[in-house]
Order: C-alpha cells, then structure tokens, then sequence
C-alpha cells in the first residue's frame, strides 16, 4: 500500500514537472518575430517596403522597417534578401540588427515586469531606435562634449581617458550580467551599483582603490543625469567617499564634468 501511494505520489509529480516544462516551452514558442514584404503599396520606384510583424501569445503589431526592396530578391521561406551582393548583405544585416533589438526589449521587459504583449514590445522597440536617451547614449554624448572641452583646453586627456574606461567596463559588465547592449536609467539602482563593483573586483580582479577610481566617475555621470533629469534618484545609496574609500592615501583623482 505504501509502495502503491508513493508511485502514485511520484507519478503525479512526473506529470506536473511534464506540464510545467510544456508550458515553459509553449510560453517561449509565443515569442516570434517576422519580416514581409507590404506588396500592396509599392514605389514609384517599383520596390516595396520591409515590414516587421510581432507576435506575443497570437496577438501581433507590425511596423515599417524603413528598408525598401525589390520584391523578387525577397526570400518568402526565411524572410531574408536572396543573393551575396552589397545591397543584399547591408538589409540583411539591418534585418538581423532589428531581430536582435526586438529580442533584447522582449528580455527586458519579461525580466523587469514578468509579461510581454505585442504592442508593450513594439512601443519599446521604436523608443530605443527613435532615440530616447538611455544609459550609454548619454554617455557617448557626455564624452563627445567632454573631447571639445580637450580640445579649447578646457580639460586634459587623461581624464578624458579614465571616462573612456570606465564607460569600457560599463558596457562589458552590462553585457556579461544582463546580455544587453544597453540599459535604461531606470535600470541604475543601488543593486546596478553593487553588481557592477562585484564584476570590477571579482571578473576584473581591480583593487579596491581602482575601483574607488571608478566609482568616482561613475558617482559624477549619476549626478550629471540627475542634473538633466535623466536620472530620478542617485543609485549610489551610501556616500561614495564612505562606500569606496580607499584603503591607502592615494593621490585624488579628479573626474571634473
């Protein structure tokens, strides 16, 4: 009897681990992104343009992918540019770079708020390709401003090159823990802050007065974002001169804005 009950037991559970797995794998196989071609209104030109269809859970929303071709060069079966040429390699590989950004917002956003619709996506997706300033977009822009200011000899190179390296393992570290490309303001939190000082201490293997360094500058662009209301809060939730002091008098090292 007891033999017969703990099968019984063990069976039921092989059943439930079974569905869960199905509806794991359902709930990934909802997910699916495709391109076509929008033959009903063609160019003067004779070309038509490259749509992008989103589908989450059977509801889809469809957008222009802003690349306009011949409609015989089209591979119907994989959604590609048939042929080797220049032409056909620079939209395929547009094509690729817009899967890989849908790709990306869908694993944001399922990670950050636990569920995905068509339409969430696609609005994501436009966001960050229309321009919305994120994280390392303002970064980009701050050390462009930062190279004038080298350049009228407002500020000196060396620096210049410390935000550069920063901004380096930034990215790295971004890539190595979220697979992202890029992350919103919302996404620097004290977590963002601790994470990032265990990837330069740990995968980096930094010292700690080379990561008070970098702190420091990391410190400034949060208050600099903070400044231009990018940034609602600082995500440095401890001072950064207590947080990251360095364990040897070392001589300040100055991340002017």
């Amino acid at each position: 009897m007891l033999n017969f009950s703990y099968c019984s037991v063990a069976h039921i559970g092989l059943i439930l681990s079974l569905r869960i797995v199905s509806m794991e794998t359902t709930k990934k196989s909802t997910f699916k992104v495709l391109f076509y071609l929008k033959k009903n209104a063609p160019k003067k030109n004779g070309k038509v343009t490259v749509m992008c269809r989103i589908t989450v859970n059977g509801n889809q929303s469809a957008f222009s992918a802003k690349l306009d071709i011949s409609a015989t060069n089209w591979d119907l079966k994989y959604g590609r540019v048939l042929g080797k040429s220049r032409e056909a390699q620079e939209t395929n590989s547009k094509l690729d770079k817009i899967r890989s950004g849908i790709e990306e917002c869908y694993s944001k956003i399922l990670k950050n708020e636990g569920a995905v619709n068509s339409t969430k996506l696609k609005n994501a997706f436009l966001d960050m390709e229309s321009g919305e300033m994120t994280f390392f977009k303002f970064n980009e822009q701050f050390l462009s401003d930062y190279e004038k200011k080298v350049n009228s000899g407002l500020r000196v190179n060396g620096t210049r090159s410390k935000y550069k390296t920063l901004l380096r393992h930034l990215r790295n570290f971004v890539l190595t823990k979220y697979g992202y490309s890029d992350v919103s303001f919302n996404d620097l939190t004290p977590d963002f802050v601790q994470d990032f000082d265990y990837y330069l201490r740990d995968d980096q293997s930094l010292t700690h007065n080379t990561i008070w360094l970098y702190m420091i500058g990391f410190t400034t662009l949060c208050r600099l974002a903070m400044s231009r209301k990018h940034l609602a809060f600082n995500p440095f939730s401890v001072d950064i001169s207590v947080r990251f002091m360095p364990v040897i008098s070392v001589k300040p090292c100055q991340f002017p804005v």
